[in-house]
């Protein structure tokens, strides 16, 4: 089976819905909560986004190992052309990336009211009306190859001016960012710029043990400091187990009680995944070559850091803009935020970021949509 993108869409601007033929047909024998937006069911009777000033065009793109991926499109209702598109590739956790007010989705709103640009995303298999694997036993390189015939299947939308194509990646949607934007390129198509938030370069067993130290560094109240230097030796030689050589957690655990000691605290790790994916997505992740896609992508890069991060570091980030400045002068750009988290709320102390106490943190998105904004604005007129 090739990709494919189904001819039937729907567009939902703030105050009206514009259907094509079919779109919103209902299928047989599905109740009347069940209708068929462009190929998909949708669940739940959801409704569906609606942004001002934009139009969300929405759609299904069949994947070749069977997976039917809901796609969305936001256009801006002024323009005149079709515009340039930006991909976006979402953070760990599995959820939808539809927009509802008063979610962190409201950074991508800003970008597909405010950057003249079509913001394209894709649902992960399962994710809103995506059918197919559930996203919680989806993989590393299932995710990618998604990303990536989706969006190359979407680029040939006739609604989109695909000569330049930016992109876009969240927290660990930066490690899919420039593997996504690479594959594309081989492809042949211009990378005009990738842009990044809440990820670094490093290796993926890097990046644990960075998740690792954050865990016992910001507890005081519960970390004698002096205990950081065996844990984390120790940390490492389960995380080199897990990730690298591809052993269960509970395998592991088995070896010896330091390492049963390791499993049962290790963060996020569960029963049967981590952060809510597989141990394959995060093994399958630790094979991965990060700085060589970056170091390939001929493209301006935008790299975002925030000083409160409760689990990334800074070195990830400085490494993508050093790699890329000493390969590319000039085209590096990196920002760093301060006394802002992983999903940029804005914290007192790092030690309140870590504990992310309720209402604590004050949400300041805002602000880092506008830095992508201003550097795509940049970027674009040095491409004109």
């Amino acid at each position: 089976m090739t990709s494919s993108i189904r001819q039937l869409s729907l567009t939902v601007f703030a105050t009206s819905i514009l259907l094509a033929p079919a779109a919103c047909a209902q299928e047989a024998g599905s109740s009347a909560e069940e209708i068929n937006i462009a190929g998909l069911l949708r669940k739940d009777g959801k409704p569906l986004e609606r942004i001002d000033g934009v139009g969300s065009h929405y759609g299904m793109v069949e994947t070749v190992d069977g997976a039917r991926l809901r796609t969305i499109i936001t256009i801006p209702a002024d323009a005149t052309a079709p515009p340039h598109p930006i991909l976006f590739t979402q953070w760990v956790s599995c959820g939808t990336i539809e927009f509802r007010p008063g979610r962190s989705g409201g950074i991508l709103a800003r970008l597909a009211q405010k950057s003249g640009l079509a913001l394209v995303r894709v649902e992960r298999s399962s994710d809103g009306d995506s059918q197919g694997p559930a996203c919680d036993e989806l993989d590393y390189d299932t995710e990618i190859a998604h990303y990536t015939e989706a969006f190359d299947a979407l680029l040939k939308d006739e609604n989109l001016n695909a000569e330049k194509i930016y992109v876009y990646g969240s927290s660990l949607g930066s490690t899919t960012a420039p593997l996504v934007a690479h594959a594309l390129q081989e492809k042949g198509y211009d990378i005009a710029g990738i842009a990044v938030q809440g990820g670094g370069a490093e290796t993926y067993y890097e990046r644990m043990l960075t998740f690792d130290r954050q865990y016992l560094e910001r507890r005081p109240d519960e970390v004698n400091p002096a205990d950081i230097h065996d844990e984390l030796i120790a940390r490492a030689k389960f995380q080199y187990e897990y990730l690298i050589k591809d052993r269960d957690p509970d395998d592991i655990a088995g070896d010896s009680a330091e390492m049963a000691a390791v499993r049962a605290d290790v963060r996020g790790l569960g029963d049967v995944n981590q952060y809510g994916r597989p141990y394959a997505w995060h093994q399958q992740a630790a094979k991965q070559n990060f700085l060589a896609a970056w170091a390939a992508l001929d493209a301006p890069v935008l790299v975002i850091f925030n000083e409160f991060d409760q689990f990334e570091a800074r070195y990830g980030h400085k490494l993508i803009t050093d790699t890329v400045e000493r390969l590319r002068p000039g085209t590096a750009t990196y920002v760093e935020q301060k006394n802002t988290g992983h999903s940029s709320a804005r914290f007192d102390t790092i030690e309140d970021a870590y504990a992310d106490l309720d209402g604590v943190g004050v949400p300041v998105w805002e602000g880092t949509a506008d830095v992508i904004l201003g550097w795509l604005e940049e970027v674009q007129a040095s491409n004109d």
